[in-house]
């Protein structure tokens, strides 16, 4: 059973009155999934909000033509599906765990009337949904104002850990909007100018003050 004090380590929770997180922690669900299962998928009835207690989600749409664009990537602490519960469509985008995932289930109709219950909830979900709808702005922006190599220079960046981004260059290809082959193209070069070292399934960041000139169109 969820607890108030597990929560607590949720930000969106963090803030919210004693009485509210034990009305919410009663309605939890707790669910796991191995790397690679799928979560929910696009334009399947919604089953509620996940919240993501450790590993990583990717949240992403499909064109008829089957090319795949990456919208968010989604950690620990964070949350996803919540427009699909307020607009009565079916989910936005499919979501697919990428790491061994543990997350709570907050269902649907569940949420409906913890908010009508409790407005500072509400007003939460808001702030969240406000800063998700600020990422992706910022990810139509570089979708539609820069090109190839500024994207990947960018989406390096965010995704390095340690100094390194553990991503194939599938997977940058489907975060940046373009191909594989178009991808690799551009890492090489990024590789040839002493800006990144090229590993099997990483990409080690050797000069980030670069690739920040190279992401701001420099």
């Amino acid at each position: 059973m969820t607890t108030p004090e597990e929560l607590r380590h949720i930000p969106l929770f963090a803030t919210l009155d004693d009485r509210t997180l034990a009305d919410t922690a009663r309605v939890m669900e707790s669910r796991t999934y191995r790397p690679g299962e799928y979560i929910a998928y696009e334009g399947e009835r919604p089953a509620g909000v996940y919240f993501v207690q450790r590993g990583r989600v990717r949240l992403s749409r499909t064109a008829p033509d089957g090319r795949e664009q990456v919208l968010a990537m989604v950690g620990a602490g964070e949350n996803f599906n919540a427009v699909a519960i307020f607009d009565n469509h079916g989910n936005l985008t499919t979501a697919r765990a990428m790491s061994a995932v543990q997350c709570l289930l907050l269902p649907g109709d569940a949420l409906i009337r913890l908010i009508r219950r409790h407005p500072d909830l509400a007003l939460a979900m808001l702030r969240e949904m406000a800063g998700q709808l600020r990422s992706l702005a910022v990810l139509v922006e570089d979708l539609a104002f820069r090109s190839v190599r500024e994207r990947l220079a960018r989406e390096l960046l965010r995704e390095a850990r340690g100094g390194a981004a553990e991503l194939t260059h599938q997977e940058l290809a489907e975060r940046t909007g373009t191909v594989r082959e178009i991808a690799g193209r551009a890492l090489r070069q990024l590789a040839q100018e002493g800006l990144v070292r090229l590993e099997r399934g990483r990409v080690v960041v050797l000069d980030p003050d670069g690739l920040a000139r190279i992401g701001d169109g420099g």
